[in-house]
C-alpha cells in the first residue's frame, strides 16, 4: 500500500519521525514544497540518522509503527519537478543523482572524498626494493609463514610503499600495527639512504582512547625493533585524535587544515578507520596533500561509524579481498608469487586484507566463532557454541543468568573501588566489561548500570543516589573540543588528597584529570553499548543481547562485541535472537563505491 500522507507531524506524533525530521519537513513546506517533498526531506533526514548518506529511491520505505509505505518512484517523480531539488553540481537543498537522494552537504562530502581518492590512486606506482622486504633476518619474519601462503603483513607494507593511498584491513591480532611500524622504518630508512630528509609522520585515530592505544602500541613495538637510533628518532611516539590533527574546534565544522592549507605531514596513518564517518573522512582526505601518503588501518568487518557513512567498508568492498591486478602481482615478485590476479578494480591494488590473527589463531574459540559470524553462517555459529569453544561461554537463558551476572560483576568492581592510582584504576576499566546491544530495557546498558551501581553501593556502604563517589567509572557521550574529550572516552572518578573529586582519562595527550562540573555529557560505565566499545580492548567480555528483536542487531554488531575480548567471552542470548543477529547484515546506502568503480566515477 502506498502512502499519500498529508501531515508529517502526524507521523512524528506516532513515533515515525523525530523532531529534526519534522523540522526539516516544515522548512520544506514553508519554502514552497508540497507534502511529498516535505516527506522526502523527513525521509532523507531519517536515512542520515540511520547511517546512510542518502535515500534510496529504488525502493519503497516503510514507516515504522505503521502499515504505510512510501513509494520511492512517486518521490522520484516529485523531486524531479521540485524547486528545492537539483542534480549534481546544483546549489539546492536536495541533490538527486541517479536514484540516490542526498542532502546537499552529504552529496558534497561523498563527491569530494571520491575525487580525492581518485587523485591519490592516479599517482604512478613507486618502485619498491624487494630484496629489502625479502631479506633474511629483516623486519618481517618469513620463517613463521605457512608454506604456499603469502606473508600478508609484508604484502601490506609492499602495497603501502608502492602507492600513496593504501588500506590495511584486518581483525584483532592480525598485525596492523606490527605492519605499519615496520612500514614507517622502511620509509624513514629509504629517505635517509637516498640523502633526503626523513619523512614527517603523523598518526591519529577517531577517539582519544584509540589514539592512546595506538601510541602505546607503537612505543612498545619500537622497543622490540633492532633499528639504528637515527631511524628510531623519526618514528612518532604520540598519536592524536583526528579532530585535533585537523584542527576541528568547538563551534565550527571547518577544520584548520583543508585542501587549501594541507597538513604539514609526509605520511598520515589513521587507526580504527572503520569508525570514521563520511564527513570526517572527506575532511581528512582533503587535508592530506597529494604528494603525501594516506594509510588507513581498520577492520572491514567491524561496525561502521555511528554517524552517516561506512567509508572503510565501502572502500574495501569496492576493492575485493586481496584482488590484485597482474601488474601489482608482477611487481611483487616472490612476495606475491602464490597469489592469483583478481577482478580488476581501481582500488584492488591499494587494499590488503590481513588473513592470520596472532591473537585468535585458527583453533581459537573467539577466532572460529568470529569467522562463522562474519560469514553469516548461522548453523555453524550455533553448532560451535553448542559443542563448546575454548574461552567462549554461551548462556542461552538470559532471564535465568541475569542476576548472577550482575552480582558477580558488581562484586568484582566493588573489590577494586579503593584504588588510588589513576593508571591502575583505568586499567580496571579495561579488564572486564559488560557489553550491551541496546541502551534501554532489562538487558540495556542504562538499566544494567543502575543495577550494578546499587549493588556496588550496598557492598561498599555508600548512598547509591550520590552522583559522584570514589571509583565511579564514566563514559563520555558527546564530543567536547574545548576539553579534548570525545564520544566513547572512558574515565574514572578518584578522590585526591584534598578530598576533591577528579575524573581521570587516558587521552592522546596522556593521563588527564578534570573536575566533574567540567565534563561533557556522560554516564556511568559498568556496562556500555557495543557501539561505544569500538576502539577498545578488554581482557574479559560479557555480551548480552536483548530478549526481543531489535533493529540494531546484526552480525557486524556481534562480531565487534566478541572481538573486543583479548582472553574470553561470555555470550548471553536466546538462540532465536542469536540466529536473527547472525543472519542480519547492515546495509548502508551511498554512492561512494559506485564513484570508485570507474576512472571517471567521481568526475
Amino acid at each position: 500500500m502506498s502512502a499519500n500522507p498529508r501531515d508529517v507531524a502526524n507521523e512524528s506524533a506516532q513515533g515515525n519521525f523525530g523532531p529534526l525530521d519534522t523540522a526539516l519537513a516544515d522548512w520544506a513546506r514553508r519554502h514552497g514544497g508540497d507534502e511529498q517533498i516535505a516527506q522526502a526531506f523527513a525521509l532523507v533526514s531519517r536515512a542520515v540518522q540511520q547511517g546512510h548518506s542518502c535515500l534510496n529511491l529504488d525502493a519503497s520505505h516503510p514507516l515504522p509503527g505503521s502499515d504505510k509505505t512510501v513509494s520511492g518512484r512517486a518521490l522520484l517523480k516529485a523531486v524531479r519537478t521540485s524547486s528545492l531539488a537539483g542534480g549534481p553540481g546544483d546549489e539546492k537543498p536536495l541533490i538527486l543523482e541517479d536514484t540516490r537522494l542526498y542532502f546537499h552537504r552529504y552529496w558534497q562530502y561523498e563527491q569530494r572524498l571520491a575525487n580525492r581518492i581518485h587523485r591519490f590512486i592516479e599517482s604512478p606506482p613507486e618502485s619498491v626494493s624487494l630484496p629489502t622486504l625479502l631479506a633474511d633476518g629483516g623486519l618481517f619474519d618469513f620463517a613463521s609463514v605457512t608454506t604456499g601462503q603469502p606473508h600478508w603483513q609484508a604484502v601490506a607494507a609492499f602495497t603501502a610503499l608502492r602507492h600513496r593511498f593504501a588500506i590495511i584491513s584486518g581483525g584483532p591480532g592480525t598485525g596492523k600495527t606490527f605492519t605499519v611500524l615496520r612500514l614507517m622504518v622502511l620509509l624513514i630508512r629509504a629517505a635517509m639512504e637516498a640523502g633526503q630528509r626523513a619523512p614527517l609522520i603523523k598518526i591519529a585515530a577517531p577517539t582519544g582512547k584509540a589514539a592512546a592505544r595506538m601510541a602505546e602500541s607503537v612505543i612498545t613495538g619500537v622497543g622490540k625493533l633492532n633499528i639504528p637510533d637515527d631511524v628510531r628518532a623519526h618514528i612518532p611516539t604520540e598519536a592524536s585524535t583526528l579532530h585535533r590533527l585537523l584542527g576541528l574546534g568547538f563551534g565550527t565544522t571547518r577544520p584548520r587544515y583543508d585542501a587549501e592549507n594541507t597538513l604539514p605531514a609526509d605520511i598520515v596513518i589513521v587507526d580504527e578507520a572503520s569508525m570514521v564517518d563520511l564527513s570526517l573522512m572527506a575532511k581528512l582526505a582533503e587535508a592530506v596533500r597529494e604528494s603525501a601518503r594516506l594509510i588507513l588501518l581498520g577492520d572491514r568487518y567491524q561496525l561502521a561509524s555511528v554517524e552517516a557513512g561506512s567509508v572503510l567498508s565501502e572502500l574495501c568492498q569496492a576493492a575485493g579481498v586481496n584482488a590484485f591486478s597482474t601488474a601489482h602481482i608482477a611487481a611483487g615478485g616472490a612476495l606475491l608469487a602464490d597469489v592469483e590476479s583478481g577482478v580488476p578494480s581501481l582500488l584492488g591494488d591499494h587494499v590488503v586484507t590481513l588473513q592470520t590473527s596472532h591473537r585468535f589463531n585458527a583453533e581459537s574459540g573467539i577466532g572460529r566463532l568470529a569467522t562463522a559470524i562474519n560469514d553469516g553462517d548461522t548453523e555453524r555459529s550455533i553448532a560451535l557454541l553448542r559443542e563448546g569453544l575454548p574461552h567462549v561461554t554461551w548462556l542461552d537463558n538470559p532471564d535465568a543468568s541475569r542476576t548472577s551476572l550482575l552480582d558477580e560483576y558488581a562484586a568484582y568492581r566493588a573489590a577494586r573501588i579503593d584504588i588510588l592510582d589513576p593508571a591502575q584504576a583505568l586499567d580496571v576499566l579495561q579488564s572486564r566489561v559488560i557489553l550491551c546491544a541496546v541502551r534501554e530495557g532489562p538487558f540495556g546498558s542504562n538499566t544494567i548500570n543502575r543495577e550494578i551501581t546499587l549493588r556496588v553501593a550496598r557492598a561498599r556502604g555508600f548512598d547509591s543516589t550520590r552522583i559522584w563517589y570514589h571509583g565511579r567509572p564514566v563514559i563520555v557521550l558527546r564530543n567536547d573540543y574545548r576539553v579534548g574529550l570525545f564520544n566513547g572516552d572512558a574515565g574514572v572518578c578518584l578522590r585526591d588528597r584534598d578530598g576533591q573529586f577528579r575524573v581521570w582519562f587516558r587521552t592522546d595527550e596522556g593521563l588527564r584529570a578534570l573536575l566533574p562540573p567540567n565534563l561533557p555529557e556522560h554516564t556511568t560505565l559498568y556496562a556500555m553499548t557495543i557501539h561505544k566499545s569500538q576502539g577498545s580492548e578488554f581482557e574479559r567480555v560479557a555480551m548480552v543481547l536483548p530478549t526481543v528483536q531489535s533493529e540494531v542487531l546484526s552480525r557486524e554488531l556481534l562480531y565487534t562485541g566478541i572481538t573486543r575480548a583479548r582472553q574470553s567471552v561470555e555470550l548471553i542470548s536466546y538462540e532465536e535472537i542469536l540466529r536473527i543477529t547472525v543472519s542480519r547484515q547492515i546495509q548502508r546506502y551511498s554512492g561512494l563505491a559506485a564513484r570508485l568503480q570507474t576512472e571517471d566515477g567521481a568526475r
